[in-house]
Order: C-alpha cells, then structure tokens, then sequence
C-alpha cells in the first residue's frame, strides 16, 4: 500500500485529468478513481493529518492546536496496519507531522526526509533542548527549512527507496509519504518554474512568500499589494511544484511497480488542504474554511481492479462528497481489519467498485487564538457543515469561565453561488432557527464519534512540539498569537478537544 499526502494542493490545481499538470498521478487515474468533492476537515496541516490518520474530523480527534497531540487511546492507521502484519514506513518533511503529535505510533521507520545534515539535526535538537549561546545558529538552521529553499521530495525518494530494499518481501507494505514541496515557498526548479508562465517578465520569484510586503501588506487597506499579473505568475509557481512534487510521486509508484507491481498496490493520494490566492483577501492557509482550502485533491487507485462498466481501463470520477475521514476506514477495509470504534468515516470501497454510498454532510473546523491589544486571549472556533448543494459556517469564541458568544453564522448556496461571495444574511427569525438546527443536526454523528471514543487526560495530550520548533514555524507564517498560530492554551480544558454540545439559537 502507498499513502501519499500532498501539502497544501488544491483540488482545481490537481485534477488527474491534465498530463501537461501532473503526468505520473494522471496515468495513475487511467486505472483508479478520482473524487471531485473530497473535503478536508480543516485548512492546515496537524489537525488534516490526524484526521487521515485516526478516521474522525477535528472535532472529534482534538489535535486542532500546535499544543495538542492525537491522543494516545485513538488508534491510528499504522497502528491498524501494523497489528495485520504491515512493514509501515512513514516519510515526512514538515514540522507538523513529526512523531512527537502521535504520527509515528506504529511505524517500523518514522523519518524525516527534510535535508538538514543529520549530523548538523542531531546538533540542532541538542541546542533546541538547552537554548544556550548556540541560538542564532538555530534560528539560520531552522529558517533555510522553514522558507523551504530546503527541497525535501527527492530525499524522500531516496529514503523510501533503500528502506524498501531492506524489507522482507514476503509480508505486506504500507508506506506513507508526505511531500512538503508544493507549500509555499513557490521556488521550483527548471523546467518547472517557467512551464506555466513562460513569458513572465516581472519581480516575483517565489521566495519569501508569506513575508513579502508587495504581496501583503497587513498595514494597509487592503493588505493585498499584489498585481493580477504577478499573482498570476505566483500561481504558476505553485502549480510548478505540484507538477515537479508529481514526478517524485512517479518515482515512488515505480518504486512499488517494481517491487510488486501497482496493479497489486492500494495507491492513495490526497491533499491536506487547499490555498488561498485571494479569493477572500489573503493567502496561504489557516485563515478561513472556505473551499479554496477545504476542497482537495483525492486519488484513490485499488488493487486487482477489473473492467468497469465504463470500460476496461477508463478513469472514473466520483461526484459524491467524501472527506480525508473516509481514507483510514478505505485503506484497513482493502487490509482486511475490523474498523474500531467511535470512527467517524467510512470505506469508499462500493464507489471504487462499482456502487454507490449514500449523500453524507462534512463537517470542518479551525480553532485559531485571537490576540487584541488590552483584551483578554481568546480561542475562536470556526465550524462549517458543507454538502454538495450548501454550507454553513458558524464561529464561536471561547471566554473564561466557559463563556461562549456567537461571532457570525452563515449559510452559502453553493449551487448559486460556488465562489462564496454572496452569504445568505437576511432572513427571518423562523428561518434563522431552521437552519441553526439543521447545522446543529448535521454536528450529532460527530459528537456520537466522539462519545464512543476513551479519552486521555490533559496532560496526556499535551506535547512541547509547537515550542520546539517555534522558529521554523514562525518563518513558515504560523507565527505565536495570530491567526496562523496559537501558543499556549487559555481556553477551558473541553473546548480544546471536544466538540462543543448542541446549542441553542441566540
């Protein structure tokens, strides 16, 4: 089996459909199954994964701050697999899925395929613990990952391929791979930094993305500083790590072509989130739950799979909505495991083969810490239920002695209005009530998940990660106070982890 999670890749960037865009995974589509409504249950990278790893939405699987970890009684995928006989190797190359969050339970091999010397790692965490004289060296160190000039896809490659050389081929494989290289920094190397746009002749190159003034500037109104034009130029960039990220994926299903065969191989291939270009006036991610960052790419290629009714060998699309909750009951379905307990997502299994699954809502969320000069911290919690047809997006905010009060509340006609520019505001009171309860309706199967579930302790929970790596994060947009970070939690301990109870309308 081979998991591929793609960082921050949207789903109209990756279709499977444009050889030109991404070669390797569109040939891979001539044979599996490509998901037009895949979902995410959030805009960044920590709570997307966990969700990919235990089967359940943030809400139910809590790792929504930089603080918080999966928790340790949630059983997660590689521990499935582990438990059916898998070698399980895993690959990463982004701060937030380092092992300390609960991602390396049950791999053989848990590595990172980030390039910093090992010798020159083993010093930094040394220097991390002590925080002594060496910290500037650390800074430098942590910042030539963090604005990603450091290319990580053909070091995974690498490591994947003697670690596979290494295993015994009589027991089954599983291994997950995450490619950090589409996230901005948008530096492609040739030919893909010109591929699509070749005849770009201004400023923007794609290097410190997320801190350039000419492309946002929060002192001014508006903060967005960039031209069409060389927005325009930037999105190529970005779409030229998507096709140079497609080739190293070529390389990985050659890998397991050559070991086994890919016709004998469960291929998934997901995105965590999208990014935002502007559509609502900001970039990057962890900002909003609109669908420039919830709607991703997902491929999912079984094995063994005979002539379809379309045709022996012709690619399906699926148009029905799934989620990155329904990847971990797939995946253990295809291993032949019983799905535990209090898991949120289900098998895709009768659409690859053939069937149908009936209509089911996503339910997303962000948990973001708001800081205002003079005014206590507060946690803001974003909820969005989305079918294919409409969305409703709800934000509370947390307050202390569990004080909740409601920020907005909106619903989107995503059949009228697919670009989320036109929320639906003005109606009466009767109807507020109606869709309040329709949204709260559409929260139960997420607390049912959630109360079949054991849950550890606070302190079980907790993890010094987001500290550890603080400067690498910060350098990556994810800085202490903002809406792309969170720093310690202030909120009551319930809210951090659990999804809040059914309310009642305002």
């Amino acid at each position: 089996m081979l998991f591929v999670s793609l960082d921050s890749v949207r789903a109209d960037d990756l279709t499977f459909t444009d050889p030109g865009a991404a070669p390797h995974m569109t040939r891979l589509a001539e044979r599996g199954t490509r998901f037009e409504q895949a979902v995410s249950g959030t805009s960044w990278t920590l709570p997307a994964h966990a969700q990919m790893f235990t089967g359940n939405p943030p809400l139910v699987h809590g790792a929504q701050i930089d603080t918080v970890r999966i928790d340790p009684l949630h059983p997660t995928l590689p521990e499935l697999l582990a438990a059916r006989g898998y070698h399980t190797l895993g690959f990463w190359t982004g701060w937030y899925l380092a092992g300390e969050y609960g991602f390396a339970r049950g791999f053989e091999r848990y590595e990172s395929a980030m390039t910093i010397d090992p010798a020159a790692n083993v010093a930094l965490r040394r220097a991390l613990e002590q925080r002594g004289d060496s910290e500037a060296a650390i800074e430098t160190l942590l910042e030539q990952v963090a604005s990603h000039q450091d290319i990580t896809s053909e070091q995974l490659v690498e490591q994947a391929r003697a670690a596979l050389a290494e295993l015994d081929d009589r027991r089954p494989v599983f291994l997950f791979a995450h490619f950090f290289d589409p996230h901005y920094d948008y530096i492609p190397p040739p030919p893909y930094d010109r591929r699509f746009d070749p005849d770009y002749a201004g400023g923007i190159d794609g290097r410190g993305y997320w801190d350039n003034r000419a492309i946002f500037d929060a002192t001014k109104q508006p903060p967005r500083q960039i031209s069409d034009r060389d927005l325009e130029h930037v999105r190529a960039l970005y779409r030229g790590e998507i096709a140079w990220t497609d080739a190293a994926v070529g390389a990985l299903l050659e890998l397991f072509e050559q070991r086994r065969g890919l016709a004998h191989t469960l291929v998934v291939i997901a995105a965590d989130h999208g990014e935002e270009f502007f559509e609502h006036g900001d970039r990057g991610h962890r900002n909003t739950l609109f669908d420039e960052v919830l709607r991703v790419p997902l491929l999912i290629a079984p094995p063994d799979l005979g002539p379809r009714a379309s045709g022996a060998g012709a690619p399906r699309a699926v148009a029905g909505q799934v989620t990155l909750s329904d990847l971990l009951p797939t995946v253990v379905d295809y291993a032949g495991a019983a799905l535990p307990e209090g898991i949120h997502g289900r098998s895709l299994r009768p659409w690859l083969e053939g069937g149908a699954l009936p209509e089911r809502a996503a339910v997303s969320s962000l948990l973001v810490r708001r800081e205002q000069p003079g005014v206590e911290s507060q946690l803001w919690l974003t909820q969005a239920l989305r079918t294919p047809r409409e969305k409703y997006v709800r934000t509370l905010s947390f307050h202390g002695g569990g004080r909740t009060r409601l920020r907005s509340f909106v619903r989107y006609d995503l059949q009228r209005d697919p670009a989320e520019a036109a929320p639906q505001l003005d109606v009466t009171p009767d109807e507020f009530r109606r869709l309040w309860d329709t949204f709260e309706d559409g929260l139960e199967p997420v607390r049912a998940a959630f109360a079949a579930l054991p849950h550890s302790s606070a302190e079980e929970r907790g993890t010094r990660a987001r500290e550890r790596f603080s400067a690498d994060l910060g350098a990556l947009g994810y800085a202490e106070g903002g809406a792309e970070g969170d720093g310690e939690p202030g909120a009551p301990e319930p809210w951090l982890w659990s999804p809040p109870p059914r309310l009642t309308p305002p």
